[in-house]
């Protein structure tokens, strides 16, 4: 599934294309990833969550990395990304609650639930990456969709849209940097790149 080696090499690639961190994001990754974890810290923290993260996702964290390098401002890492939801989403079993959505989510504002920006929109998920503008990359981990990655622009009234599933949503950011990749190019619609 994951060529760690591939992925460092085009890293390393990218860095040397832009050895001043100019890209989107950059200057807070520089184009690293975080130290992999064992499979002994991934299982504890699946066990903390009361789920199993998906496949794509876990390899990521055992034999890749686990934060940095990545679309928007970069991955979180996942202890990161657990304190960030903790944070915002007081709900209760946040993981284990699948997520809401098969289709994109995206009512019109006259037509938004009272509780539009309230976290049961985004149960099952956990915070990948900041995209800005108070929206998130969000990585489904329990429901039908699980290891897809979905956009979360909820703060501008953007809903929630589905992007692509885990890896082609790395892959497409480590294929062509300067464009990123934006939920727009997915749906057909959405946000504008950031910067």
């Amino acid at each position: 599934m994951w060529n760690a080696a591939l992925v460092h090499r085009r890293l390393a690639e990218i860095e040397r294309q832009d050895p001043e961190h100019r890209r989107f994001g950059a200057s807070r990754h520089h184009y690293r990833l975080g130290r992999k974890l064992s499979e002994r810290k991934v299982a504890k923290l699946e066990k903390q969550i009361g789920i199993q993260l998906p496949d794509t996702f876990r390899v990521f964290l055992t034999e890749v990395g686990n934060g940095g390098a990545g679309p928007s401002y970069g991955m979180y890492t996942i202890e990161e990304a657990l304190r960030l939801d903790a944070k915002e989403h007081v709900y209760p079993d946040f993981y284990t609650a699948p997520f809401p959505h098969t289709e994109d989510w995206t009512p019109p504002l006259e037509e938004q639930p009272e509780d539009y920006e309230e976290s049961r929109w985004i149960t099952g998920s956990l915070v990948l990456a900041e995209f800005g503008c108070g929206a998130f990359h969000r990585l489904v981990v329990n429901g039908p969709v699980a290891g897809e990655v979905w956009f979360d622009d909820q703060g501008s009234d953007g809903g929630v849209v589905r992007e692509r599933n885990f890896y082609e949503w790395y892959m497409a950011w480590l294929d062509k940097p300067d464009k990123g990749f934006f939920p727009s190019q997915a749906s057909g619609g959405g946000a504008p790149a950031p910067g």
